[in-house]
């Protein structure tokens, strides 16, 4: 699944990493920074990307997302576990919604 968001003017989209890393998210339920890393790795080995994401931006893009409140962090033990706060229907509608108010 393909996820494509637009950021219009002061509204707050995602980024396509942070769709990536989204999707590796909902796959997966629960996950680690390295776990996430891995699979981006795998994806752009396999696209022949030359650029690869760094473990630091996935890192950080985990937080990111987590103080957006599309992700939930456990920091309980050592190595932190995301989560998602919210599925892929909600944060399509929570996109979309915000999109028509700033059109309308």
């Amino acid at each position: 699944m393909n996820l494509v968001i637009i950021i219009i003017g002061d509204i707050i989209g995602i980024s396509k990493l942070e769709a990536n890393i989204l999707l590796v998210v909902w796959d997966k339920v629960k996950v680690t920074t390295r776990e996430v890393h891995e699979v981006c790795l795998k994806k752009e080995l396999k696209e022949k990307d030359a650029d690869f994401t760094p473990y630091t931006t996935i890192m950080s893009t985990l937080n990111s997302l987590a103080r957006k409140n599309i992700l939930k962090v456990d920091q309980s033990q050592k190595t932190y576990t995301y989560s998602a706060k919210l599925s892929r229907k909600e944060l399509a509608k929570s996109i979309m919604k915000a999109v028509a108010e700033k059109l309308l």
